[in-house]
């Protein structure tokens, strides 16, 4: 299942979530996992245009399924209004048929307010 969420972010602020991959309702091991993150104006948009995207491979605790989103000022400067995210993790399976394993953990909308503070460049 899917959760969904809603943040509200000031443009140009930093962002940081930590992301926790559970599963049946223990910390999975994600090691050698991939996590991705795409931003985008509207759903529908090429994820090659999308706002932000972020392949995440380095976690802070791999073996308690616990990693980071980090989304950087200058990838937020300009961004005003709501936008939509999802977060997809990729895990390699070999079995007797070898293919990726990809579940949607996270989606959600993201709203970007107008700052007031602008010269902390």
């Amino acid at each position: 299942m899917t959760t969904q969420y809603n943040y509200n972010v000031i443009r140009g602020d930093t962002f940081r979530q930590k992301i926790v991959v559970t599963k049946d309702g223990q910390p999975a091991d994600i090691t050698g996992w991939t996590i991705y993150f795409t931003l985008k104006k509207n759903k529908t948009d090429s994820d090659d245009n999308a706002v932000v995207k972020k392949d995440i491979t380095n976690h802070i605790d791999p073996v308690n399924g616990e990693s980071e989103l980090l989304i950087l000022p200058t990838e937020t400067d300009n961004l005003l209004g709501v936008y939509y995210f999802d977060i997809q993790i990729k895990r390699h399976i070999t079995s007797s048929v070898s293919y990726d394993d990809i579940a949607t953990i996270l989606e959600g909308t993201i709203k970007f307010s107008q700052d007031i503070t602008r010269r902390v460049t």
